[in-house]
């Protein structure tokens, strides 16, 4: 559905737009830092998210996700409980749809030619 270029692209622009700056997990245990040469340099914190949690976002934004229950426990512990597809309807099941919502008569005078 969405390459992983992409989804690297759109996080890197809402990262820009949101004015986040900052580096990943990784090169915080590692010590990288963006010139590869001299001190450690300190950075501003930004945003720090796995790659499933940015999927999950994406797939929110896109509308493949859909919330179906929010759980709280008595410990206010939170659990949302996510449904979605990544199977594209076709043309056909776009058609049936329709044809659902109609009644009865209508369909076999249709199917008729009538």
């Amino acid at each position: 559905m969405f390459s992983s270029e992409y989804i690297n692209l759109l996080l890197k622009n809402i990262a820009k737009d949101m004015n986040l700056t900052g580096n990943s997990q990784r090169d915080k245990l590692h010590g990288d830092d963006d010139e590869g040469e001299g001190p450690k340099k300190k950075k501003e914190s930004g945003i720090n998210i796995t790659t499933s949690q940015a999927l999950v976002i994406l797939g929110l934004l896109a509308g493949v996700l859909e919330p179906i229950s929010i759980l709280i426990d008595r410990n206010q512990t939170v659990q949302i409980i996510l449904s979605g597809s990544l199977k594209q309807e076709t043309q056909l099941e776009k058609i049936m749809d329709q044809v659902r919502k109609m009644p009865f008569d209508e369909v076999m005078r249709a199917l008729l030619g009538q």
